[in-house]
């Protein structure tokens, strides 16, 4: 059994988008996109309206923290592509044992001004990012795959 190969690791508050799908699909190459946002797995349009977003060879699902974590568990032989919504959902999946060696985030729309974490984060949010970190996970900044990783500004 060839096992779970996640090909990109994104927090997106817009989840899965046009965008999104245009941009990456054809890089990664997953066979499925796996959303962790509770609000939306007994949520069938919205479902419905992601997959829309997609490839018909391509399907979306949506789970819970807990779903996610047991998923992942099972080692599935499929690329995937994961989506959180926010970097509370992430440190919640990481405290039940999610591991990754990185997560990409889009970039704000104030890059170019962007010098610290508490520029755009909450201090909430940083004390997330710094939970995250020291689970020796990288964050870093990239809104396409022609962008370069940035993780300038998540450095301690």
């Amino acid at each position: 059994m060839e096992g779970l190969n996640i090909k990109l690791v994104r927090i997106d508050s817009r989840l899965l988008h046009a965008t999104v799908q245009f941009n990456w699909n054809q890089f990664i190459n997953a066979d499925q996109v796996w959303v962790v946002d509770p609000h939306y797995v007994t949520d069938p349009f919205i479902a419905n309206v992601m997959q829309l977003c997609l490839p018909k060879t391509m399907k979306v699902n949506f789970y819970s923290v807990e779903q996610f974590i047991e998923k992942v568990n099972e080692n599935p032989s499929i690329k995937v592509m994961v989506i959180f919504p926010n970097l509370e959902i992430v440190k919640q999946a990481v405290d039940q044992g999610f591991k990754v060696k990185e997560i990409q985030m889009p970039y704000p729309a104030v890059r170019v001004m962007l010098k610290s974490l508490s520029e755009y984060f909450s201090d909430e949010d940083i004390e997330r990012i710094r939970f995250i970190q020291e689970h020796d996970i990288k964050l870093f900044f990239q809104t396409t795959p022609y962008d370069n990783k940035d993780y300038s500004i998540f450095k301690k």
